[in-house]
């Protein structure tokens, strides 16, 4: 959005009316991650999956699920544009030396784009080049050439994340989008060991200085994010799975009111608390968790559901696949 021909950035809340967007693909050049040390909390089916397919091209091993996850991504983004959502698509990587960045630690390509390559809080804009699973770092490459021109006549303070090393390190500095969230000068950030480290965290908190204060939040060991498990719909309103937060939530958050979410035995993945909130009234969600929509309907939000088994299996929930640049305050 430009204002006197500069396009604002800013983003200071996950419920703020959403002006643009940025969304990933789903890439016919995506292969299946070799099994490695950063993938210890993925369920069975995912290991086996390492196991039979690692190293090797999805579209030549599940060619329908490549078509479906792009279907699943472009039906995400018609939305958004039909809601007046500035849109912007990341893109296959196109040098061979981005393609194999890193094979030699861990092989594999995997298109988890938009959320995880950067973070707006304010108008900071910070690149994110160093996600735990090793594989996943090359992908930055086919999100800056986009971001970059974007950012370019804005009032943007663009930084980048310290690299993390190629020798695997569990201590290193680890920072991923899908475990932070941002509630005015309140930042909160997941830790389960699987994605964002402390590290990383304090990190976070030195760079944002003391105007905002950082909580780290724990989580269980067998979920990545705190995206999945966690959702600010509104100011005073939360969605959580009460059961996957052992210390209790923050202590801004407590008196909030809550739609509790719980695992059925039915659901694969834990990702009913993975919607996308256009702004304080509208919601994006996947249609695996139709089950939550009479919780927001009488609560004033309309709700849009759409299809994204195949994009959650990979990891990659409505929330997971879009990065803002610009909300409005509602405070």
């Amino acid at each position: 959005m430009a204002k006197s021909g500069l396009r604002m950035v800013h983003v200071n809340t996950e419920y703020g009316k959403l002006h643009d967007a940025f969304i990933g693909i789903g890439d016919p050049l995506m292969v299946d991650p070799i099994n490695h040390e950063s993938l210890k909390w993925q369920d069975k089916t995912a290991l086996e999956w390492s196991e039979k397919y690692g190293g090797k091209l999805v579209t030549g091993t599940r060619p329908a699920e490549v078509k479906e996850m792009q279907k699943e991504f472009d039906e995400l983004a018609g939305i958004l544009k039909g809601k007046g959502v500035e849109v912007f698509r990341s893109h296959s990587l196109r040098h061979k030396e981005e393609i194999t960045y890193l094979d030699n630690v861990q092989k594999g390509y995997c298109n988890h784009d938009g959320c995880d390559f950067f973070l707006t809080i304010g108008n900071n804009v910070i690149l994110l080049n160093n996600l735990r699973t090793p594989c996943r770092r090359k992908r930055v490459w086919a999100v800056r050439d986009v971001l970059e021109p974007v950012l370019k006549n804005s009032n943007a303070r663009y930084v980048s994340m310290p690299p993390c090393s190629p020798h695997y390190d569990e201590n290193d500095i680890y920072l991923e989008r899908g475990d932070v969230f941002v509630d005015g000068h309140n930042v909160f950030v997941g830790c389960s060991g699987n994605a964002s480290s402390p590290a990383g965290i304090a990190w976070l908190q030195q760079f944002l200085g003391s105007e905002y204060k950082v909580y780290t939040v724990k989580l269980p060991s067998e979920h990545l994010h705190l995206d999945i498990l966690l959702m600010l719909n509104r100011p005073g309103l939360l969605t959580y799975y009460p059961e996957f937060f052992p210390e209790g939530l923050p202590e801004p958050l407590k008196d909030w009111e809550k739609i509790e979410v719980k695992k059925l035995a039915t659901d694969e993945e834990a990702f009913g608390a993975n919607g996308l909130m256009v702004d304080p009234k509208t919601m994006i969600l996947a249609k695996q968790y139709e089950r939550l929509v009479p919780e927001y309907t009488k609560r004033g939000i309309e709700v849009t559901s759409i299809p994204f088994e195949v994009a959650i299996h990979w990891g990659v929930g409505v929330r997971c696949a879009v990065a803002p640049l610009y909300r409005e305050d509602v405070r």
